[in-house]
């Protein structure tokens, strides 16, 4: 593709070696920009190459096909991020596309994120009150206007019917509990505990005596039971675990 460059073509126009055209000027002789065959056969080949390049034919009396045919090129191609992707500008096409860090995932989806400040977009599962105006999808997810407090809690699969965890409603919270552990230790007078191991240990012993206060009649062992004998305990029951910040989309 090139300039007008014929002789009468008005020099530097639009700046320093971009040539335009003149209607001329009889007064001061200054004649018309002349039209040469490479200008009109370059003007003819840049068009239809654009029209043949999305595989389509030049028909005579159509006006619409260069329309046509960018739309094809722009829009309609099997990989159309293909050029983007060799440019490497990704990331801009992208946000220009409202597709961002984040946006496959659905708005209100929370995410284990690796560090305490969450991504532009999103917020912390922490409790917090948010604006519908501000996150108006994100209020559909969330109709109390509320977040979820993630801190220091698992998630978990909701019953929905199956009846492993019934009774539930969705976002409800859940206090920790075990299954229960009963036990009994028949003692007696004159009896004693022996060879006690894992989570049993010995209380102690009591002596029982006759009414008159003097005569010991026998012992009773005491046994005690603790579980941190032999397993790790806390205030809470927990399996293994790794902490990350629980964020959500919020745009």
């Amino acid at each position: 593709m090139h300039r007008i460059d014929t002789k009468t073509a008005q020099k530097d126009k639009f700046g320093a070696g971009k040539n335009g055209f003149t209607r001329g000027n009889p007064q001061t002789g200054t004649p018309a920009t002349d039209l040469d065959d490479d200008y009109f056969d370059m003007l003819q080949e840049e068009l239809c190459g654009v029209v043949e390049a999305s595989g389509a034919s030049l028909e005579k009396g159509r006006h619409d096909q260069l329309l046509t045919a960018l739309s094809a090129l722009l829009l309609s191609r099997k990989n159309p991020f293909g050029d983007i992707k060799s440019d490497g500008t990704v990331k801009t096409a992208l946000e220009n596309l409202g597709l961002g860090e984040g946006s496959a995932l659905p708005v209100g989806v929370p995410v284990p994120w690796p560090s305490a400040t969450p991504p532009t977009g999103w917020l912390k599962c922490n409790g917090a009150a948010f604006s519908a105006e501000e996150y108006p999808e994100l209020a559909k997810a969330y109709p109390t206007n509320k977040l979820p407090d993630l801190r220091g809690e698992f998630i978990r699969g909701w019953d929905d019917g199956r009846g492993v965890d019934a009774g539930r409603q969705l976002l409800s919270s859940q206090g920790d509990a075990i299954r229960n552990i009963e036990g009994f230790a028949d003692g007696g007078i004159g009896m004693s505990f022996d060879a006690i191991r894992g989570a049993f240990y010995d209380a102690g012993t009591r002596s029982a005596r006759m009414p008159n206060n003097t005569t010991d009649i026998g012992k009773t062992d005491d046994l005690g039971f603790d579980a941190s004998r032999v397993v790790p305990t806390a205030n809470e029951n927990r399996p293994r675990n790794i902490a990350f910040n629980y964020i959500v989309r919020a745009a």
